[in-house]
């Protein structure tokens, strides 16, 4: 429902690798870490206009997901990258993912493209960890542990209702505050076809940051400081801008797995929100820690999917899925200033075994997803090796890649003043 052309609803994946993979390995990695996890090649079942969205598990891949390019130095690359992520992999063929291995001096670059719709960032990591396990050299590809997937070959799975770009996370009772901040525009110039699609900022790695509040004799956890920092730099970047302060609201995604289900593939997420009013220069920013502690704290404590009232109604409608898709891009359109939150964090927490294929190790990983307008910002983050990687994604139409680099100088100055670094953090 949310995939369009200018904004794909796709998650990356990143691993920098310390030296060079053999891209028919990897290949030939791929394809045994897919058939040992059906759910991965998942695509929707064949049907016409008016049927209702259902996965179905075809057994083996319609397509070869692997590709492979080179590229000479970073700004190559960053091109590269932004082609290959600037459309998700279809759903209507099998898997609705891929995976481009980019050679380069002295090393290579593994990137993940996953449609949002069948994958989130737990299931690419976990795809990703056992194509590693597979390529030569590696460890046995079996997962202890591991849960048969609910649905095989052939049989269809109806979607949940809820998706990455719902209009803002569920809230109980169906209340809903006063509209949320947006984040004040600075696009390129030119033309609004220059103004399409995603741009990525990757920050360079840090240590593992560790709170300087959260409550007594509490730290925030990391997630709660990227939450705060996010805060504080949307205000900070406002108030350069000449935008009036209101209150931030920011979307988390919260792993709905159930008990057996850690390692399952699919999208197994909901969305919560954490909010507080623009921060003054003045405030104390113990304070902030250990309100969005608390907040988080709740959120992660309510049990079962929370699903915002538009998607909710969307979901239960009884009209064919186009009508559906075009009922909920007019909805965005019109009342997304009012319902969607400020902007999003997702965190996928320490990766405890890094991925190494073979005799090659990853020397950094970064992850994010996307960010519907009026969103136009997301930040993805993972722990790998006791280093903070961090990613800010954002639409185009948002933020011009000098002003995504500023806006990034202010999200990791806002870190560093909220925090104490060099101790590991809670997730």
């Amino acid at each position: 429902y949310y995939d369009a052309p200018a904004e794909p609803c796709n998650v990356h994946l990143e691993v920098q690798m310390a030296g060079h993979l053999d891209g028919t390995a990897l290949r030939r990695a791929t394809a045994a870490a897919l058939a040992a996890e059906p759910r991965a090649l998942a695509r929707m079942a064949r049907g016409g206009w008016w049927r209702r969205f259902a996965w179905e598990m075809p057994g083996e891949p319609d397509c070869d997901p692997v590709a492979t390019a080179g590229w000479s130095g970073e700004t190559e690359f960053a091109e590269l990258r932004a082609r290959f992520l600037a459309a998700a992999p279809p759903l209507r063929s099998s898997p609705p993912l891929r995976l481009l291995l980019a050679a380069g001096p002295g090393e290579d670059r593994i990137i993940l493209n996953a449609h949002h719709a069948a994958l989130d960032g737990l299931s690419c990591l976990d795809l990703l960890r056992s194509i590693a396990r597979h390529y030569p050299g590696g460890q046995d590809g079996a997962v202890p542990g591991r849960q048969a997937p609910a649905s095989e070959s052939g049989e269809a799975v109806s979607l949940a209702p809820g998706g990455p770009g719902s209009p803002s996370a569920g809230r109980p009772g169906g209340v809903r505050p006063a509209p949320a901040v947006r984040i004040a525009p600075d696009p390129p110039p030119g033309r609004p076809r220059d103004r399409a699609g995603y741009g990525f900022c990757l920050l360079p790695a840090r240590a593992v940051p560790a709170g300087r509040g959260g409550g007594p004799g509490r730290r925030g956890t990391v997630n709660d400081l990227l939450i705060a920092a996010l805060i504080v730099a949307v205000g900070r970047w406002n108030s350069a801008h000449g935008r009036p302060s209101g209150r931030i609201r920011i979307t988390m995604p919260v792993s709905a797995r159930l008990p057996g289900q850690a390692l399952a593939a699919g999208n197994l997420s909901r969305l919560a929100a954490v909010s507080a009013p623009v921060p003054a220069e003045s405030c104390d920013l113990g304070a902030l820690v250990a309100d969005v502690a608390a907040q988080t704290r709740a959120a992660k404590d309510r049990p079962g999917p929370q699903v915002d009232p538009v998607s909710m109604a969307l979901a239960a409608a009884r009209c064919p899925p186009a009508v559906k898709r075009r009922l909920l891009r007019l909805a965005l359109h019109t009342a997304g200033p009012w319902l969607c939150d400020t902007s999003l964090v997702s965190n996928l927490g320490v990766v405890a075994g890094p991925p190494r294929f073979g005799t090659v190790p990853a020397a950094g990983m970064w992850f994010s997803t996307s960010a519907h307008m009026p969103r136009g910002l997301s930040v993805g983050a993972i722990t790998v090796a006791g280093k903070l990687h961090l990613c800010l994604r954002y639409r185009r139409a948002l933020l011009s890649s000098p002003a995504a680099a500023r806006f990034a100088g202010l999200y990791a100055a806002a870190l560093t003043d909220l925090t104490s670094e060099g101790d590991d953090g809670d997730r």
